[in-house]
């Protein structure tokens, strides 16, 4: 091991010994350094932090004070409260994000746990290095990955759509109406599941095309703008699929404009990757393509809109649209 290497690994017993006996001998810091393979800097740190009040070095009393200076571990607030840990398990296991477990702690507390929060990186720290790691409690974790690292996305090539308006012009899009729309798709399977989110409200339309083609998306925006308020819609995000082919649908049918993302870019619709992410925990990519076919999507729609969401202050997509319409919101459409 080289010098760079160690250079922030702290200095053992042995070490220690080593450099009593060599500056007994009176060798200089940077031969000890070569000799131990350190940096001559770190031994002369060394030397002068835990040297004694003689001023003379000793390696058994610069181990001890190394010793009670180092920081001993705090316990995982978890780990520390078992009545707190266990409704955190109970969350997670019924397919809670710990953001989720931790934000309807702190807004709707069950009776026992008022007054008590844990934030969600807490929970991450607990079911990755604490007490809940021996639970397999991150196989109910969405990624179900043993560790948490960034996935990178797989490239798509961009296709050239007639009447693309780039995604720049949309007008401000933070009020109920505007939205996106994207497809999932599964290996094995012939089919997709168009989705389309609002970006304020959360509300989702969900519906399962059997084949890829753009006449199948163009029904399900159909369904989208036809299921919500009369006028609800007001822009619809793509990204640059081939299934997109046909938004002038909505267009030429429901007057709603339609904005295309850079290639490239699945970031600039990032509420609807969002929600596919969601659906991707509870369908994974494996599914079958006859039990995909199968499912009630109707459900999943139902259950998406009924998911307490943190951007809504927890509350469910469903409550924030009937909050939007009681205010009124509807008749400025």
């Amino acid at each position: 091991m080289n010098p760079t290497d160690m250079q922030h690994r702290e200095f053992s017993l042995a070490e220690r010994r080593a450099i009593e006996l060599y500056r007994l001998g009176n060798w200089s810091l940077r031969r000890i350094a070569r000799r131990i393979g350190r940096d001559h800097s770190a031994i002369s740190r060394e030397i002068r932090r835990n040297r004694g009040g003689d001023g003379r070095y000793a390696a058994e009393e610069a181990h001890r004070k190394a010793l009670s200076r180092r920081r001993k571990p705090v316990p995982n607030r978890l780990d520390r409260d078992p009545e707190l840990a266990a409704h955190v398990e109970a969350g997670i296991r019924e397919g809670l994000s710990p953001a989720r477990v931790c934000g309807r702690l702190r807004s709707a507390p069950p009776p026992g746990l008022a007054g008590k929060y844990v934030c969600h990186e807490t929970v991450y720290r607990w079911l990755y290095w604490g007490g809940g790691r021996f639970g397999g409690l991150t196989q109910c974790l969405w990624t179900r990955r043993r560790q948490r690292r960034p996935k990178r996305a797989p490239d798509r090539k961009p296709r050239e759509i007639a009447g693309r308006t780039p995604i720049s012009l949309r007008p401000d899009a933070s009020s109920p109406g505007h939205m996106e729309t994207d497809s999932m798709v599964w290996h094995g399977s012939a089919g997709l599941l168009s989705v389309q989110v609002d970006r304020a409200t959360l509300v989702t339309r969900l519906r399962w095309c059997p084949d890829r083609t753009a006449g199948e998306t163009a029904h399900a925006l159909r369904r989208c703008a036809e299921t919500l308020p009369h006028g609800f819609v007001r822009s619809m995000a793509f990204d640059n699929g081939s299934e997109g082919a046909m938004h002038s649908v909505l267009t030429d049918e429901y007057g709603v404009p339609t904005f295309f993302c850079e290639p490239y870019s699945p970031w600039q619709k990032p509420f609807v990757e969002n929600v596919n992410r969601t659906i991707r925990h509870w369908i994974p990519r494996k599914t079958k393509g006859q039990d995909l076919a199968a499912l009630d999507w109707s459900e999943i729609e139902r259950r998406l809109n009924s998911l307490p969401r943190k951007s809504l202050g927890y509350l469910t997509p469903d409550e924030a649209l009937n909050q939007y319409l009681a205010s009124g919101g509807a008749t400025e459409i």
